[in-house]
């Protein structure tokens, strides 16, 4: 019994599970969740890493774009404002790109609305024959040849009150074509281009000029065609008429366009690009092909072969004559066009009715529109496209020198290797401002005014040499003018007032000395002050007299410059003096 308690406590302490810890949860957490974390681990990653889903995404986004628009439009409407953007960015970044590509398309779309085009023509050329013969289609042909229209037109002209050719059934919000009709089959155009451009015309009307939405152009003309639209809420019809329409063919459209819209009105609310439901309008659009063409008039009658035969010879030979007649005029205007300096044609086409000329023409050249009456041809009948070029021909390059020169009607130019001389006379402000301009000029290399007479210079010349035969004579030793001397004063003062008055306005600088003289007598020191001091009173004479735009200036020359040899008292007092002396400075 006493060891009892002991045999416990060992019982206790060595057979008993201790508490699970935190590491033991732990092991267990991975031996039951290491699957799960795994896949998590996975789905982690494709998730968080952009390039794992953007290959996921690649290989299923093709079926899935395939499927969706196997379902309905939705992907379409969703996508067409985006692919709408990214094409005309496209368009804009890279044009010849997009031309290049579409150029495969375009060419065969070209060549078959040509051919649709010309199998019209054809078909209304084999309508026209039964009219060849008769005495109405004779005169009907005059006319044709007389107005310059085809004679097709002339005839439809003349039996056509109206014709609804075509009728156009247009959605009024997406401007999409639902139906077309024709009078003729062989209608060459693009019907979904023609509805497109008539809905453009609407909506520029509307953006342009601030017009309400419910509004629009009701009526457009050209020529002898017109073009009636009528409009409802979801959509309008636009009639094409040839001839003059009655008042009453607006009620028919108006009328066809009501019932389609009641009889089509869910069609209309589900529309989404699909116009396979509106076929059923295409019987109510053929209704509205109304037609009326006048009473004949006049009974037609076939001419004898022998007759037809005459006046067909007739109208041959008046063809010729006139052909020949406007070839020869032609000729001589593309005759006399080579002649002309500065004229290069590049194209030319002469024909009986309509002609048409282009090429270059030099702005100091003939001009090749007025040639044309010169020669007996009417302008209006001659289409010319002349593009502004400089010519280097001397002819056309001495009249550009002239012009851009103004050169003053006593100037005479030549042209020489470049070279651009001038004769006669001119103003010194032009030779100096042609000499640097002209060799501006297209073909001038260079200018040489040599033989060029300076109006200004010679001017200046004539009273210079007057300024210069004045002479103050003074008395012995003084600075005294001699009695008498007074008159020759004023004359100075007039001669140099003419001078600057012509200085000015030829535009030349001169100088003005004023030169004092002594005699021989005495030592050169005192006359050279003597005649300095001699120089200065004359001076302040001239000045006090009112002397204005020169400014003389004085010198003493002493006895240095006697102006007479001094062999008398007579040559001793001429050169006690002050004399004036005029230099040209270029």
């Amino acid at each position: 019994m006493s060891e009892s308690p002991g045999a416990d406590t060992g019982s206790a302490a060595g057979g008993a599970s201790p508490p699970v810890g935190s590491d033991e949860l732990e092991q267990l957490r991975q031996l039951v969740l290491t699957v799960e974390r795994d896949r998590l681990a996975r789905l982690e990653h494709r998730l968080g890493d952009p390039d794992v889903r953007a290959a996921e995404l690649s290989a299923v986004l093709p079926e899935s774009l395939a499927r969706a628009a196997r379902r309905d439009n939705r992907l379409g409407l969703a996508l067409s404002a985006v692919l709408d953007e990214a094409l005309a960015a496209s368009i804009k970044k890279n044009r010849r790109q997009v031309a290049a590509a579409l150029s495969p398309a375009m060419g065969p779309a070209i060549r078959r609305a040509i051919a649709e085009a010309l199998r019209t023509v054809v078909d209304s050329f084999n309508q026209v024959l039964q009219h060849s013969v008769s005495v109405r289609a004779l005169r009907w042909r005059f006319q044709a040849w007389r107005t310059g229209r085809p004679f097709a037109e002339v005839v439809l002209s003349h039996s056509l009150v109206f014709r609804v050719e075509q009728v156009f059934l247009v959605h009024r919000k997406t401007g999409l074509l639902l139906q077309h009709v024709a009078a003729d089959t062989g209608f060459g155009l693009d019907a979904d281009l023609v509805s497109g451009m008539l809905t453009a015309i609407q909506d520029f009307v509307r953006d342009s000029f601030s017009v309400d939405a419910e509004q629009a152009v009701d009526t457009m003309r050209v020529g002898d065609l017109t073009v009636w639209v009528e409009q409802a809420e979801h959509a309008y019809v636009a009639a094409v008429v040839r001839g003059t329409p009655p008042t009453g063919l607006r009620g028919v459209l108006r009328d066809a366009l009501e019932v389609i819209e009641l009889e089509l009105g869910q069609a209309f609310e589900a529309f989404s690009g699909d116009a396979t439901p509106f076929e059923d309008a295409r019987h109510h659009l053929e209704g509205c092909l109304q037609l009326q063409v006048a009473g004949r008039g006049e009974r037609s009658y076939w001419l004898a072969p022998a007759v037809v035969g005459a006046v067909v010879l007739l109208l041959v030979a008046i063809w010729l004559a006139i052909s020949l007649r406007a070839g020869r005029r032609w000729d001589a205007y593309l005759a006399r066009l080579d002649r002309e300096p500065g004229v290069l044609v590049v194209s030319e086409h002469g024909g009986v009715r309509r002609s048409s000329i282009a090429g270059f023409v030099d702005p100091y050249a003939a001009d090749p529109v007025a040639l044309l009456a010169d020669c007996g041809l009417d302008a209006t009948r001659v289409s010319s496209r002349w593009e502004r070029y400089v010519s280097q021909e001397p002819s056309i390059v001495q009249a550009r020198a002239r012009a851009v020169l103004q050169a003053p009607a006593s100037v005479t130019l030549a042209l020489s290797g470049g070279m651009l001389s001038a004769r006669g006379s001119a103003p010194h402000r032009w030779i100096a401002a042609a000499g640097e301009r002209a060799v501006t000029i297209p073909g001038v290399l260079g200018f040489d005014a040599s033989r060029l007479g300076d109006e200004g210079l010679a001017a200046i010349g004539t009273v210079q040499r007057r300024v210069e035969t004045i002479v103050l004579r003074f008395g012995v030793g003084t600075t005294e003018l001699l009695p008498g001397e007074g008159a020759t004063l004023d004359q100075a003062v007039s001669v140099l007032q003419e001078l600057a008055a012509v200085v000015l306005q030829a535009g030349i600088a001169v100088r003005v000395d004023v030169i004092g003289h002594t005699d021989g007598t005495g030592s050169e020191g005192i006359n050279v002050r003597l005649s300095l001091a001699r120089a200065e009173r004359v001076q302040s004479a001239l000045e006090a007299r009112g002397l204005r735009g020169l400014r003389p200036a004085t010198q003493g020359v002493g006895a240095s410059q006697p102006l007479r040899s001094e062999m008398s008292d007579d040559d001793r007092t001429y050169n006690r003096s002050v004399t004036f002396r005029v230099t040209v400075q270029q």
